[in-house]
């Protein structure tokens, strides 16, 4: 077989691997915009899909900034109430629905670090056990988790946003650009800024 065949080969293998990309996210935007449509109408089996999807990880969002087990439910609780107040007025207009969670989330997490600034609170440096996780399991999620916060404290408050986003929550640059108000320009540089601040941050624990 040619070069020249091989090449073409390989061609149409990635011609129809993109297809089947936009075909499948496609897709994947029908089912939510439906979804988004049944929860906007109270259908209770959608509204309690957006609740299992969006809770467990606006708690790790908020967990990861603020060590404080519960502090990240009230976050946590909070943000989905204040989703499914505003829900009625949501319209899909590009902006993945994650994305627009996440933005009530972040200003409501700006809004209780200024409140925590003017009145001090204990932090407890704990995890939400699951009932079938081992107790081993638990324990060492329960350190990884406390390691990164901890690690994630050294950084700037936008870099962390970035990182939390991007890594941990799986968001694209341009989800993240619309949660923090940021170009995506912007946020590659936040995140290659980060990245090289958090190599730097672990490798001195490492050391000590």
């Amino acid at each position: 077989m040619s070069v020249q065949t091989l090449s073409l080969l390989a061609w149409e293998r990635s011609i129809r691997t993109t297809a089947q990309e936009r075909t499948g996210q496609s897709a994947q935007v029908r089912r939510e915009e439906e979804l988004i449509r049944r929860a906007q109408e109270f259908d209770q089996e959608a509204l309690g899909w957006l609740y299992e999807l969006f809770y467990p990880k606006v708690y790790n969002y908020a967990y990861l900034q603020l060590g404080d087990v519960q502090q990240a439910e009230d976050l946590a609780s909070e943000v989905l109430l204040r989703v499914l107040e505003s829900l009625k007025g949501y319209r899909f207009r590009g902006v993945p629905l994650t994305a627009w969670v996440f933005r009530i989330a972040r200003n409501y997490l700006i809004d209780l670090h200024r409140r925590r600034q003017r009145r001090p609170q204990v932090s407890l440096y704990e995890g939400i056990p699951s009932t079938t996780d081992s107790p081993q399991a638990v324990a060492e999620r329960s350190v990884a988790q406390d390691e990164l916060r901890l690690a994630l404290t050294g950084l700037t408050e936008e870099q962390r946003q970035v990182i939390i986003l991007k890594f941990v929550e799986g968001m694209d640059n341009a989800s993240v650009a619309r949660v923090v108000g940021r170009s995506q320009g912007a946020v590659k540089s936040l995140q290659h800024r980060a990245l090289v601040s958090l190599r730097k941050i672990l490798s001195s624990e490492e050391v000590e």
